[in-house]
């Protein structure tokens, strides 16, 4: 907060320098332009002969003078210190937002002794059953966290959008508008996530082909399990991506995560993208979409955060995939591994079943990231809520506590048992 403070008293000393002290040095150049350009004296009244020769001078130099091109280099300058200050005030305002955002996260944090959260399909906002059960979960446990779709990984957008390309697609399904986050905030005080799908996308490929990853052997756009991949490097994609995180986030979301923020994880050698897809460009292209998303959502007062496999803890490269953790840590505000005891191959960790250990594989996950020098709040791993146990359940989220984490719970069906989670004491 106190650097909130110190920001604000900077943008007011700013507004003064610039009126006080700034303008004048902007204009050096045209009080120089003046004292070398000779002036029209001011006369007596009384002009005498011998001075006539002189008053000549001054005539001709008067018409000499090119007014239209001394107004419009004192127009100019104006231009330049009020462009020069117009900057200077919005780079201000921008790192105020940030902090207060920073500040209002950490202090969420402290007063609910962290993140703790669930994935709610987007789909089911209209589902009264799931919603009350959802509703009731906040209500009753330690619960404050909501993570809920905004593009879903059918392409969808779940709310009412502006951005042209949404009316091309066709792909709105309404299920909710700032009213309704505002009435779950109002159950308890949450934070909401808004959970944006990336370069997986079957409308946007098949609508703007020429930006989706093409399959040379197919001759057609490429295809993975029904799943249709964009290309990372597409500036279209970037664009409409952000687009509509930044709309998300004035919806009223205090962080967007972006998920399927990779590349296909396939070895099929006949995609194609428009760049090479080595690891040099696999990771370029993630990070720089991120750091762009970041830096125009934190100037909205959002967080950012990405999913990424959970084997990107203990891979040092990308995976195949542009996910390297050194790199994308530095361009998120949070990571959320995807550490499911399901998802790790048999002989993991030396387990023959990952997913009957699920505190061990999660803790053995999780240390892998924290070794590498991430810090521990920048992680928040998603656990796994399904084919699980209360139990299981329970150990996820012991595993991921005993490290000083927060957490999320992934159930694609929004289904919970009230049981998972530790209930308020009343």
């Amino acid at each position: 907060m106190k650097r909130v403070l110190f920001l604000i008293v900077l943008l007011i000393s700013t507004y003064l320098f610039e009126i006080v002290f700034l303008y004048p040095g902007n204009i050096t150049d045209e009080a120089y332009y003046y004292r070398e350009t000779p002036q029209v004296s001011v006369t007596n009244t009384t002009i005498y002969k011998n001075d006539l020769q002189h008053y000549y001078k001054i005539i001709k130099t008067v018409e000499k003078t090119n007014f239209d091109s001394l107004n419009k280099k004192i127009s100019n300058n104006q231009n330049i210190v009020i462009q020069n200050f117009n900057s200077s005030i919005e780079s201000i305002i921008n790192e105020i937002t940030i902090n207060l955002t920073l500040y209002n996260f950490e202090k969420f944090r402290q007063n609910n002794h962290g993140i703790k959260g669930i994935y709610v399909n987007g789909y089911d906002m209209n589902n009264e059953k799931k919603m009350d059960n959802i509703k009731n979960i906040l209500v009753q446990t330690n619960v404050n966290t909501l993570v809920l779709d905004v593009k879903t990984d059918n392409g969808h957008i779940l709310f009412d959008s502006e951005i042209s390309e949404v009316a091309e697609l066709n792909n709105e399904r309404i299920k909710y508008d700032t009213a309704t986050l505002n009435d779950l905030k109002k159950l308890k005080e949450i934070y909401l996530i808004g959970r944006v799908v990336v370069f997986q996308d079957p409308l946007f490929a098949n609508t703007f082909r020429e930006e989706a990853v093409f399959d040379s052997k197919k001759n057609n756009i490429y295809s993975q399990n029904n799943q249709y991949f964009l290309d990372p490097s597409s500036k279209k994609v970037r664009e409409y991506t952000i687009n509509i995180a930044v709309e998300a986030c004035k919806l009223g979301f205090d962080e967007i995560q972006f998920d399927y923020v990779r590349y296909p994880d396939s070895n099929y050698k006949y995609m194609v993208f428009k760049e090479n897809s080595d690891f040099e460009n696999r990771v370029k292209n993630i990070n720089n979409f991120l750091s762009k998303a970041r830096e125009l959502l934190n100037n909205e007062g959002c967080l950012v955060s990405a999913d990424i496999f959970g084997y990107v803890l203990t891979n040092k490269l990308d995976g195949g995939i542009g996910q390297n953790l050194e790199t994308i840590i530095n361009n998120v505000d949070f990571i959320s591994p995807m550490v499911y005891p399901s998802h790790y191959s048999n002989g993991s960790y030396g387990y023959t079943n990952p997913n009957n250990h699920p505190y061990e594989i999660v803790s053995a996950a999780l240390s892998d990231g924290l070794k590498r020098g991430v810090n521990e709040v920048q992680i928040r791993p998603f656990l796994q809520g399904f084919w699980h146990t209360i139990k299981d359940v329970q150990e996820n989220i012991e595993a991921a506590e005993n490290k000083n984490l927060d957490w999320l719970i992934w159930n694609n069906s929004s289904v919970y048992q009230l049981d998972y989670f530790s209930k308020l004491e009343s």
